[in-house]
């Protein structure tokens, strides 16, 4: 009978162990997952921010030129901010749709 007592125990501390370490592994992979969607949302959001910044630099620039009745220096570079974040912002989501 004593030797039944400790194959049970044996059999279910094996148990135990493979269930921690599956858990653990679970948990471990889910944590990576979320840590990646969470870089990656930050990523989206300076992109935005970014595009936003571009807009109002090339709608500023805009208005200038409409008041002035001749384009300048700042139109260039509101144009250059967007180009620059249109290319960025198309590398971003091809990168993500390429993943998925």
């Amino acid at each position: 009978m004593n030797i039944a007592a400790i194959i049970i125990s044996i059999i279910s501390s094996i148990i135990s162990g493979l269930v921690i370490y599956f858990l653990k592994r679970y948990f471990d992979k889910k944590e990576a997952k979320d840590n990646k969607k969470e870089e990656l949302k930050k990523r989206e959001n300076i992109l935005i921010l970014k595009s936003i910044d571009a807009i109002g630099k090339l709608t500023y620039a805009n208005s200038i030129a409409v008041r002035d009745g001749k384009t300048n220096g700042e139109l260039k570079e509101g144009l250059k901010a967007y180009n620059d974040v249109k290319k960025d912002m198309y590398e971003y989501l091809l990168e993500q749709n390429a993943t998925k």
